[in-house]
């Protein structure tokens, strides 16, 4: 929740600093700002585990993946 806390803290930073600048006489069109949404909604969460996967053995059992390939880049 920290992080969330230091988003609020930057929104508000930023709405002042447009005020500020809009008094100057430059106007600035800010994005229009939504309520927050709880990350289920916004993302997929598991509500269990069904399946875990244990990465060290996922790898070894697709060791021939070539999303596993690594190019070097000296050659």
């Amino acid at each position: 929740m920290r992080q969330l806390g230091n988003i609020d803290f930057v929104e508000s930073q930023v709405r002042q600093i447009a005020a500020e600048v809009s008094t100057a006489g430059v106007h600035m069109k800010l994005a229009s700002s939504s309520p927050p949404v709880p990350p289920v909604t916004r993302y997929h969460i598991a509500q269990s585990i069904r399946k875990p996967l244990v990465l060290g053995e996922w790898l070894t059992n697709h060791s021939n993946d070539p999303a596993l390939k690594v190019q070097s880049l000296s050659g």
